[in-house]
């Protein structure tokens, strides 16, 4: 196997110039071997004795180009690491610019018809935040702002306008309204809508619903969940 046909034209460190290392000089970076036989002879021609004196170094010559292979991968994975080490880094910095971009943009939102209010939180609560949603929405946000999209989720269900259940588009549509905000595509919002909901429900803090509109029970794992009700919203049982 020549890996280093595999990666010809293709110069690892100058790729990796800015914010990781080179790849120090390796089974990548060495001219590849010649064949450890002699090709052009026809086998034909040999005797029993030079037959069965190459038969015996086959197993040597497989083992020295997997031990060679092996390394190969060895300095495949040291590259893998940094370059996941330094995507996640930029992920991080993107993360932190988006931030800064929206605190300065919010400043203007007097000027934009959006004026949001932050009001000082009393007895050690967390920030309260006034949000009015688009211009000629009347409907306003009063509450603690989610930290995360989980909180988000149930604090959709502490609005008297939602006490029943509803499908991952609806509540979608419900977050701004509680004052949690995305910039994430529809398709990645609806994926982490799914996964909190997954996480809220094992722990019984929402509960599923099937099609019909039957609550399903939380250690059922094969009904499919079609609408979803946050625990504190299900009606007391009656006594008998």
């Amino acid at each position: 196997m020549n890996l280093n046909s595999t990666f010809s034209g293709v110069s690892v460190g100058a790729g990796l110039s800015s914010g990781v290392s080179s790849v120090p000089s390796g089974p990548l970076t060495r001219p590849a071997s010649a064949l450890p036989f002699d090709a052009t002879r026809p086998v034909g021609e040999m005797s029993m004795v030079e037959l069965a004196q190459q038969l015996e170094q086959v197993t040597g010559w497989i083992e020295a180009h997997r031990v060679r292979e092996r390394e190969a991968r060895a300095v495949y994975q040291a590259v893998a690491n940094e370059v996941e080490a330094t995507v996640k880094q930029i992920k991080d910095y993107a993360e932190r610019l988006v931030q800064a971009q929206h605190r300065k943009m919010s400043s203007f939102n007097g000027l934009l018809g959006t004026p949001e209010q932050v009001i000082e939180p009393k007895n050690g609560d967390r920030p309260m935040v006034e949000v009015t949603l688009g211009r000629s929405s009347s409907a306003v946000h009063r509450g603690p702002v989610p930290r995360n999209i989980s909180d988000a989720i149930l604090a959709i269900w502490a609005m008297d306008r939602y006490a029943e259940p509803l499908t991952t588009e609806e509540i979608a549509e419900a977050l701004p309204e509680v004052g949690y905000e995305s910039e994430a595509a529809a398709t990645s919002l609806r994926s982490s809508i799914n996964q909190a909901l997954a996480k809220l429900c094992r722990v019984g803090r929402v509960v599923r619903f099937r099609n019909d509109g039957s609550q399903i029970d939380i250690g059922d794992h094969t009904s499919r969940a079609r609408k979803y009700l946050a625990a504190t919203r299900l009606p007391e049982p009656t006594e008998v």
